[in-house]
């Protein structure tokens, strides 16, 4: 009598898979870094995603926009936002307050959008403790040389407030070690860093266990 072949179970395509979540990314460094620079020219190359637009008492430069680059709020306002809730975290930075709306970051993320925040190491150490699963970057200029040099060429503060954010930027660098990745923003090779940040994002998304932000 002949043997039948054992039988072959085909692979099933009810699989469990892992599941897909919209990310929280927060971008963070010194000041004067790039990081602005950095979101836009992402924007600028058709990233789907959603930069949040940070509230702030400090006064418009020329050719800000309220509600485009801040939400710029008296001082008064701005109290009133942070006693009501509205404002996932807030902190003095150089004299203004700044503080990143919470209604924007959940609305976005429910929508499936990855969410970039782009505050300084103070902020970033607030949204650490108040939310679950966000991602956290550190941009950093190659070194306190460049940093002062890209200051000093934006001419948009005054001596002192110059002085004040280099004084602050060795603090804040102290700071890396409690993020999860490194990005250098190099002079003149801003494609290289959006490259690099683009990178950490598709290997955020392909992991097996997706970190899945709870804000």
């Amino acid at each position: 009598m002949s043997q039948q072949p054992p039988s072959v179970t085909p692979h099933s395509t009810d699989q469990p898979r892992p599941r897909s979540c919209a990310l929280l990314i927060v971008l963070s460094g010194p000041s004067g870094v790039g990081k602005t620079t950095v979101t836009d020219a992402l924007k600028a190359e058709g990233w789907p995603g959603y930069v949040v637009v940070t509230a702030t008492t400090r006064r418009p430069r020329e050719g800000e926009i309220d509600g485009v680059h801040y939400h710029f709020r008296s001082l008064q306002q701005f109290q009133e936002m942070a006693r009501s809730g509205e404002l996932l975290e807030h902190a003095e930075v150089h004299g203004n307050w700044y503080g990143v709306p919470a209604s924007p970051v959940r609305e976005q993320l429910n929508r499936g959008l990855d969410v970039i925040l782009t505050i300084d190491p103070q902020g970033a150490a607030t949204i650490r403790r108040r939310t679950k699963n966000a991602i956290f970057m550190f941009l950093a200029p190659e070194s306190v040389d460049e940093l002062v040099e890209r200051v000093n060429q934006r001419g948009q503060d005054t001596p002192e407030q110059r002085a004040l954010r280099l004084l602050n930027a060795e603090r804040e660098m102290a700071e890396l070690p409690n993020y999860d990745y490194l990005i250098v923003n190099r002079q003149g090779r801003l494609a290289e860093t959006v490259a690099r940040f683009k990178a950490i994002l598709q290997a955020e998304h392909s992991r097996v266990a997706p970190r899945c932000p709870e804000v």
